[in-house]
């Protein structure tokens, strides 16, 4: 995953500072910064954030473009309907977060704890998730393009029912007891040892 954001080129504008969202200006770096409620629709652009807070919650039909997040929280976040293009998460808390029917593309989510977060009806391009946890996450329903790889992930009891799972790569990860719809399993990248996970869930009897 490649964004026009590189660490060198940012300008850091502002750091342990209380800001407002609607004064966040493209092309600069935040750093521990608290961010403060928006009183209008978000719509940020090449902006990075480094060990930043959300005071507000509701994200709900928000844009990101070319946004990077280290280290920030979004706890239960919600980011229904929202579209996030070419951002990265990377170390941050994803726990909870709700981003249902968003569209993401290019997204690269990093070193992240996100159990119950909810993907139900997005539209994934392109995605990869590494080293993140997404134990009892839902990615119901999710329309995959492009590919959604998951590398070295926890998906624990992970909800992917009425999803095709065509292009999804889940080979060095942890599916145990994974939730997903028999019929729409065709061409997803597995393991050998998942092949059996699989293949139980299936009814199949698979002897010595």
């Amino acid at each position: 995953i490649t964004t026009r954001l590189v660490g060198s080129e940012m300008c850091i504008r502002d750091r342990g500072k209380t800001l407002s969202l609607d004064v966040l200006a493209a092309g600069n770096q935040y750093v521990n910064c608290e961010l403060t409620y928006s009183n209008q629709d978000i719509r940020l652009e090449e902006i990075g954030f480094e060990k930043c807070t959300f005071q507000q919650t509701d994200f709900k039909n928000s844009e990101w473009l070319d946004c990077q997040f280290q280290g920030c929280q979004f706890l239960n976040c919600q980011f229904q309907e929202s579209y996030l293009y070419r951002c990265q998460f990377n170390g941050c808390q994803l726990l909870g977060s709700d981003f249902t029917a968003a569209r993401l593309k290019d997204v690269a989510v990093n070193d992240t704890q996100a159990d119950y977060a909810n993907f139900a009806e997005a539209v994934l391009t392109g995605c990869d998730f590494s080293e993140t946890r997404l134990n009892e996450a839902s990615f119901q329903m999710v329309t995959v393009k492009r590919r959604l790889s998951f590398n070295r992930c926890e998906l624990v009891r992970a909800d992917f029912t009425e999803s095709q799972l065509k292009l999804v790569d889940l080979r060095t990860s942890d599916i145990e007891a994974l939730v997903f719809t028999p019929g729409l399993v065709r061409g997803c990248r597995i393991d050998a040892l998942q092949a059996v996970t699989f293949a139980a869930a299936l009814g199949l009897d698979i002897g010595d």
